[in-house]
């Protein structure tokens, strides 16, 4: 069946490709927009090395979201061909609205809202029935539709793996790729451009003192490790792990099975001391995906760390750095970007340390709620609110629905839930697609991974609506068609 779903999809992407294509002969210039997060980096840049590749002038930025003032701006450019990547499905009907003059493009794995598509060619997985949420990320569908313009184009899959492994979505076995994902991996790995195995999966496998690999891993965040590397210096050190060798810190990529397994075992009870759930502890092993034509001891040679790194540019504002990486920069661009992991990570453990101390987080009958306001970040209130529904340090097997203060009297709402509980019918993109309709904001996602953008005065109402809206969906027990009547 799913094969089937997967022809229909890869085929749909031949009339987008015929449409770029007409431009390309013109020599018109490529107008892009991506996501600004990490998957919407890696699409971007792949679109971008697509429009170089074929020769013609291009520009791409990277937008949180789409509102009337970004799209009357895109508007004004007047570009003959505008490509909108990782954004854009809950987005059709302004688009719909403000760029009638151009041909429009659409590649994205969120589901969509339903309205009129006008002369939009829309390619997304979801209406083919796939599953964007794990079986095919943003840069992966831009992978695809550049894969069908030029077959070289196969050299910038591995930006389709990042992008996959940014929006965490290798669910498989032993935390593998699947779906068009997998083909992706498997046409990388054919290509000579990439190797796996199965390891452990702290951050910074290739490139990290070991001690700092420790600190800088979020996913599994540990706690009383993650983000302190004074503490992780004192635990190895405890361990009798040997952590320098002729004078050079040992990485991950240098321990023997037995310092691993060892590691992996003092790990595993330090997080049961910490009351870390089960599946936090076996996120530390998982299969590690290596891109064999970047430099060892780079943050690009690593899967995940690559992943990492443009998140971090997204997160703290700085998405044009990591185009620039994805474009081959391999010199300031790397530096800053590296810097600005640094200052990103500490963001981070200050942020989860504000939380804990404060006990912040308000339970309630359907989902757990934590009113940041201007404490944390909103650009960062998803990556916290992930880090506190994968940890168990939530005990309760309930959403959590985090909220920070944004521009303009916003609110960015982001709500994230465990596989578990999305295979007991909760979808917080349909949650969050509905309640932000209630309140005139703008919402939607996957099931697992959601979010908003409200009017900071509806927060109470807000919350209160969404807890009821989940609740109704727990009461369905897999029934994803759901309304309530206020």
């Amino acid at each position: 069946m799913n094969l089937e779903l997967e022809r229909q999809f890869l085929d749909s992407i031949e009339v987008a490709a015929e449409l770029y294509e007409r431009h390309v002969e013109r020599g018109d210039p490529v107008r892009i927009v991506s996501h600004s997060d990490a998957d919407g980096i890696a699409a971007g840049g792949i679109l971008s090395l697509t429009s170089l590749r074929s020769g013609v002038p291009f520009k791409t930025t990277c937008e949180v979201r789409l509102d009337e003032e970004i799209l009357k701006g895109i508007s004004e450019e007047k570009a003959p061909l505008i490509i909108f990547s990782d954004i854009g499905s809950s987005y059709l009907d302004i688009i719909a609205k403000h760029l009638s003059d151009s041909d429009v493009i659409i590649l994205d794995h969120h589901p969509p809202i339903e309205a009129e598509e006008g002369r939009i060619v829309h390619i997304n997985p979801v209406s083919h029935g796939l599953d964007g949420s794990r079986g095919i990320s943003g840069a992966g569908v831009a992978y695809l539709f550049s894969r069908r313009i030029d077959e070289g184009n196969i050299a910038l899959s591995p930006l389709g793996v990042v992008g996959a492994l940014a929006d965490q979505q290798d669910k498989g076995e032993g935390k593998s790729l699947t779906g068009l994902n997998r083909r992706i991996e498997e046409e990388a790995k054919e290509a000579g451009l990439l190797e796996t195995r199965t390891d452990i999966t702290l951050y910074g496998y290739e490139t990290r003192p070991l001690y700092r690999a420790l600190a800088y891993t979020t996913n599994p965040y540990i706690p009383g490790l993650s983000g302190r590397e004074d503490r992780c210096l004192a635990f190895l050190k405890e361990l009798g792990i040997e952590l320098k060798r002729e004078g050079r810190w040992r990485a991950l990529r240098d321990l023997t099975e037995e310092e691993k397994r060892s590691l992996f075992s003092a790990l595993s009870q330090h997080m049961i001391q910490e009351q870390c759930s089960v599946e936090a502890i076996h996120e530390l092993i998982g299969k590690v995906y290596t891109f064999k034509k970047e430099e060892a001891w780079t943050p690009m040679r690593d899967g995940r760390e690559y992943a990492s790194l443009l998140n971090a540019c997204a997160r703290m504002e700085r998405p044009s750095l990591g185009i620039a990486v994805c474009l081959g920069d391999r010199g300031s661009a790397v530096e800053e970007a590296e810097a600005t992991l640094n200052e990103y990570r500490r963001k981070i453990a200050e942020y989860l340390d504000l939380v804990r101390e404060r006990a912040s987080i308000v339970e309630m009958e359907n989902i757990y709620a934590l009113s940041a306001q201007d404490e944390i970040d909103d650009r960062i209130i998803g990556v916290v609110a992930s880090i506190l529904i994968s940890t168990g340090i939530l005990k309760k097997k309930m959403p959590i629905v985090a909220l920070a203060k944004a521009e303009g009297g916003l609110l960015k709402v982001s709500g994230r839930l465990t596989d578990e509980l999305a295979m007991e019918g909760i979808n917080l993109g349909k949650v969050m697609m509905e309640a932000a309709e209630r309140f005139n904001g703008r919402g939607g996602g996957h099931d697992i991974a959601a979010g908003a953008f409200i009017q900071e005065i509806y927060e109470d109402e807000f919350i209160r609506l969404v807890n009821r809206l989940v609740g109704e969906q727990r009461k369905a027990r897999g029934t994803h068609n759901f309304k309530i009547q206020l």
